[in-house]
């Protein structure tokens, strides 16, 4: 295998200033550390069953963690690195002695596949995401089994704890809000054609990556899909929001920023279509990528009141996109539209 690296990059300049090296196969996640009294510190969980320690300003890495399975997650609160590994058990070191505390018996032989924490009243609380399509509560400190939420058929793989709930994304294409101190089932978000990889709540609102290339936003009280970005060009495997910006991480390697912006929609006017892009330039992507039937030798439009018929034989099917384009251009080229 590949020797793998994490690189550092400013939002602003998009240069690579830092690579920190050192693992020998994939790295699954990252952690930077900070707090009082404590160093910045980023942690790197691999596929290589480490962790490493690195300092990031010197990006030297200070220390090692070799561990049973492949590190799949990392989360930190309390001054506590948790570890979640391929074999079912979470890891806990402290952030600062980086001296192993603990080791938690979850949900082998199936992964931990994400972890969260809460507070329930004065106990503290883990939550452990598995490929057993559960979400098990436990006593952050000892680790003892409090409750079980289910609901989920597949992999859970990302959570975000909001007071009293959790929203997971999973394999199964939904996303579920459970309460977290009664296991009661409360919201589902559907609407995702594949497995949902990052769920983000801003507000009144919730963001979702998705492995079918777009990012979906929801009112999180009525469970309605406000808009969808697109843009990607392969599987949306990470995401960050930081000041109304979002960037996206592709399975291609490829890193994408785009501005949130509720305001303006762009309507798929296509029979059928319900998508509701908030960039221009996406939906334009949306009609040629997956209205236009590349492959098929005739296609007619669909386009609300058109019904232009384009057909390879007499060769009219090449101006199909061009004409597809110019529905969007005539639509949106006046003033902003609801």
């Amino acid at each position: 295998s590949q020797p793998a690296f994490v690189l550092s990059c400013p939002l602003q300049s998009r240069e690579c200033v830092a690579v920190f090296e050192g693992h020998s196969t994939k790295v699954n996640c990252l952690l930077i550390s900070s707090g009082p009294g404590l160093q910045q510190r980023l942690y790197s969980g691999s596929s290589d069953q480490t962790i490493r320690c690195y300092n990031l300003r010197s990006r030297e890495c200070v220390d090692q963690f070799s561990l049973p399975d492949r590190v799949l997650c990392l989360h930190n609160r309390w001054k506590v690195l948790y570890a979640g590994l391929a074999n079912g058990s979470v890891v806990t070191f402290s952030i600062k002695t980086n001296k192993q505390l603990d080791v938690f018996e979850c949900h082998g032989p199936r992964a931990v596949s994400c972890l969260a924490t809460a507070q329930e009243g004065a106990r503290r609380i883990l939550l452990v995401g598995s490929y057993d399509s559960t979400i098990s509560i436990r006593d952050a400190k000892s680790g003892l089994l409090l409750r079980t939420l289910e609901g989920h058929t597949k992999t859970v793989l990302c959570m975000k704890v909001v007071n009293d709930l959790v929203f997971s994304g999973s394999s199964d294409q939904s996303v579920h809000a459970h309460n977290i101190h009664t296991g009661e089932l409360v919201r589902i978000y559907k609407g995702h054609s594949h497995a949902v990889t990052v769920v983000a709540i801003l507000g009144k609102v919730m963001v979702t990556a998705c492995l079918d290339k777009l990012v979906r936003v929801y009112e999180l009280q009525s469970h309605d899909r406000l808009q969808v970005y697109g843009g990607h060009t392969d599987m949306v495997m990470c995401m960050a929001i930081h000041k109304n910006m979002i960037y996206t991480g592709c399975y291609d390697g490829s890193v994408q920023a785009v501005k949130l912006n509720l305001i303006q929609n762009y309507h798929c006017r296509w029979h059928g279509c319900s998508l509701i892009f908030g960039v221009l330039d996406h939906l334009q992507q949306h009609l040629l990528q997956d209205h236009a039937s590349p492959n098929t030798q005739n296609l007619k439009c669909r386009w609300k009141n058109c019904d232009q018929y384009f057909t390879a034989r007499n060769g009219s099917k090449q101006g199909a996109p061009r004409h597809m384009l110019q529905h969007v251009e005539e639509e949106w080229s006046g003033p902003a539209h609801p």
